[in-house]
């Protein structure tokens, strides 16, 4: 079977800036202490990042629920970490609000704290999810993504990319 990140990682899933920052949100001031590696602001920045995720999937039309799909990818986050190291980050689920398999990807300049194994901040967000009996698809993409994004001259690319063409064309040898 050959990929075909054009069909699994459509355009409208796409964005290359998230809009979750690592600065506190609305309502703290300058003189507050705000501490980055307080629990708290990591859960939250965590839980933006895969709302955002969560907005481009039903993008894609193939979302049954999104707030339950929310649920389901923050339930397996918190079950074990998605962020690989390296800057990058897959949160994943199967679930039953995939209608088939399909990805999100986003991207962030300055990184943003996921609970990396390697402490990093993360860049490049490859969201996948699919229905819960899809198994063999969702493991090819997992497996060929992982691997390929182990290159830095690759995960160098994506961070460049500012359009679908770009993702896909960086991609393309790893269908």
């Amino acid at each position: 079977m050959r990929l075909n990140f054009r069909r699994i990682l459509p355009a409208e899933s796409m964005r290359f800036e998230l809009d979750t920052q690592v600065e506190p949100p609305a309502g703290f001031f300058p003189d507050d202490d705000y501490d980055l590696e307080d629990p708290k602001n990591l859960r939250r920045i965590r839980e933006e990042v895969i709302g955002e995720m969560c907005d481009l999937l039903e993008e894609t039309g193939q979302i049954g629920n999104k707030s339950k799909l929310f649920k389901d990818l923050h339930n397996r986050e918190k079950k074990a970490v998605t962020a690989i190291g390296e800057g990058i980050a897959f949160p994943h689920v199967r679930t039953i609000q995939a209608r088939q398999f399909v990805m999100a990807f986003g991207k962030s300049y300055q990184g943003l704290p996921f609970y990396a194994l390697d402490g990093e901040p993360v860049h490049l967000f490859f969201s996948m999810v699919a229905p819960s009996h899809e198994d063999q698809l969702y493991l090819k993409v997992y497996k060929s993504l992982s691997t390929a994004l182990l290159q830095p001259e690759l995960r160098e690319e994506l961070m460049e990319a500012y359009n679908p063409n770009d993702v896909w064309r960086v991609l393309e040898p790893f269908q």
